[in-house]
């Protein structure tokens, strides 16, 4: 096995496991939908002011391999359905923009779709 397939076997195998800390995400794009296994991350965030200088805002992220993606391409409008776990509501999410990474992991910035 090359490095790259040890890679993503242990993200398959640790991150993206729903025993873990993965989930079951459904991408919506266009008029299709495919469910996927991804990683939903959402920080905290603060109201407080440190000084005169404000806190910065943070938006959910949510990881995906790749491959698990349409043409393995993510798109800006991507929407991903999420179900109530004990660390988040039910919820769907629009995609507002994203980071391919070199290891085949896409990250999406996402906001709460209405």
């Amino acid at each position: 096995m090359s490095f790259k397939d040890d890679l993503m076997q242990d993200l398959n195998d640790s991150f993206f496991n729903e025993d873990e800390f993965g989930e079951v995400v459904t991408l919506t794009r266009g008029g299709a939908s495919c469910q996927m296994k991804g990683l939903f991350d959402t920080p905290g965030l603060s109201n407080e002011s440190v000084g005169e200088v404000s806190v910065i805002a943070h938006t959910p992220r949510l990881f995906v391999r790749s491959s698990d993606l349409p043409d393995s391409k993510p798109r800006k409008g991507d929407v991903f359905t999420l179900g109530s776990t004990p660390f988040h509501r039910a919820m769907k999410l629009s995609a507002i923009d994203f980071v391919f990474e070199k290891d085949g992991t896409v990250v999406y910035s996402l906001e709460e779709s209405k």
